[in-house]
C-alpha cells in the first residue's frame, strides 16, 4: 500500500486551484483550512461574502437536491451535514425563505467543511461533499432550490410555508 500524501498536497477532485480560490473568495484563510484538514478537523468558512448557504433538513433536503438534475437545472456545491444538506447560494438570494426545515446561513455564520476529496459516502466529523465546490462552476440558484424544496415538501404533505 502506498503512503498517502498530506491533504495539503492533494488537489480535491482534480481541481485544487479552483478549490483554493473558492476558500479565498469566502474570506477564509487557505492556510488555516489546510492546517485544519491536516489535523483531521473541518475548516471554518464564513458565509455572507462569496455565498450564503441554505441548510435543508433530512429527508426532504436530500430529496430536493436530487430534483435539479432530473429537471436539468444546474446544481452547485452541496455539503452533507448530519441530518441536513447545506447548499451554497448567491449572497442574500435566500433571505426571504420561509419554508419549514430550511435555515439560511448568511453573514455571521460559518460553514464547517471537509477537504474537497471527502465525498459521500466518506465523511469527516459527520460531513462530506455530495457535490464538491469548484470555483468554475456556478452556485445553485436560490429560486430553483426554493422551487424543488417547495415541491418536495408539497409532495410529502409537509408544506406550511408561504413565500414572502
Amino acid at each position: 500500500m502506498s503512503a498517502q500524501r498530506p491533504l495539503s498536497e492533494v488537489s480535491p477532485s482534480g481541481a485544487g486551484a479552483s478549490f483554493t480560490r473558492w476558500i479565498q473568495d469566502s474570506g477564509a484563510s487557505v492556510s488555516n483550512a489546510l492546517r485544519a484538514w491536516e489535523h483531521g478537523e473541518l475548516a471554518e468558512l464564513p458565509a455572507g461574502k462569496a455565498w450564503d448557504a441554505v441548510r435543508l433538513e433530512q429527508p426532504a433536503g436530500w430529496q430536493a437536491i436530487r430534483l435539479p438534475s432530473r429537471l436539468k437545472l444546474p446544481l452547485g456545491p452541496v455539503l452533507y451535514a448530519h441530518l441536513a444538506v447545506e447548499v451554497p447560494v448567491p449572497v442574500r438570494a435566500a433571505d426571504d425563505w420561509d419554508l419549514p426545515g430550511a435555515t439560511v446561513l448568511g453573514v455571521g455564520t460559518t460553514l464547517l467543511v471537509p477537504h474537497g476529496r471527502i465525498v459521500a459516502p466518506i465523511t469527516q466529523h459527520g460531513r462530506s461533499w455530495i457535490v464538491p465546490p469548484n470555483h468554475l462552476s456556478p452556485l445553485t440558484d436560490a429560486d430553483d432550490l426554493y422551487g424543488v424544496y417547495f415541491a418536495t415538501l408539497a409532495k410529502d404533505g409537509e408544506l406550511r410555508g408561504v413565500r414572502r
